[in-house]
């Protein structure tokens, strides 16, 4: 399993001694990561929209007119999956990167027992978003005809009277007579999450959450949150970042 990685600081030495803390990690932990390198914000942005990584580390000084976290902000609006991790000496910026749901925030000099236990955490959540996410699917009837469907290309699961209704990242809809009961029991456990009585949600498709809604990637929809649920709504989000 190849796992890619693309690295950005407009600091050589810094930029190397980044490279080679991974390198270390890889060899360590007998892992193929394949690493690209850039030093401006605007090389990082072409690299990506050329290749598909499953981690972008940044610097958030680039001396240029666009920031780390700016940078970020592109990458983040084309991929909703990569792990963007910051690797900064400048702690101000903690929010912004949170917001955008960044995997962490790596502060400089790199402390080799932090970055390890990060790294691999990183690696398992690539692993489970990759290369195990998206070979699940379900297959449902519709009452026409059967539908094979990706876990990642549902989004949510909202049930009216009979049916439940899944909501694609493509916007089709599907409407297949079960209840989400039912349908729970067929779903693989940890990718799912139940909101509310008539809502589930793809947990790998929240893009932010407030205290009464979760407003989800790909589709322009506020999700309720059940007074019950929003322990484990809190929980959920905490976990993806």
């Amino acid at each position: 399993m190849d796992i890619r990685i693309l690295t950005c600081d407009n600091n050589r030495y810094q930029l190397d001694s980044l490279i080679s803390h991974i390198r270390e990690f890889g060899i360590k932990h007998n892992i193929n990561l394949i690493i690209d390198k850039a030093m401006t914000g605007e090389t990082t942005l072409a690299l990506h929209s050329q290749k598909r990584y499953h981690m972008v580390f940044l610097d958030i000084d680039l001396d240029e007119k666009v920031n780390g976290v700016e940078i970020a902000e592109t990458i983040r609006k084309n991929d909703d999956n990569v792990l963007i991790i910051f690797v900064t000496a400048f702690s101000n910026y903690t929010r912004q990167a949170y917001e955008m749901f960044a995997f962490n925030y790596v502060m400089k000099p790199i402390d080799k027992q932090f970055f390890d236990k990060m790294m691999t955490r990183a690696v398992n959540l690539v692993k489970a978003r990759y290369f195990i996410r998206e070979k699940l699917s379900i297959t449902i009837d519709d009452g026409h005809e059967n539908h094979k469907i990706q876990y990642d290309d549902i989004v949510y699961i909202e049930k009216v009277g009979k049916r439940v209704y899944f909501h694609l990242t493509d916007k089709r809809v599907f409407h297949p007579v079960m209840t989400l009961n039912y349908l729970d029991s067929l779903l693989e456990e940890g990718y799912f999450l139940r909101c509310h009585k008539s809502f589930m949600i793809n947990r790998y498709k929240i893009q932010c959450v407030d205290s009464n809604h979760i407003i989800m990637k790909n589709i322009d929809k506020a999700i309720p949150i059940g007074r019950k649920y929003k322990e484990d709504i809190n929980k959920a989000v905490l976990e993806i970042i």
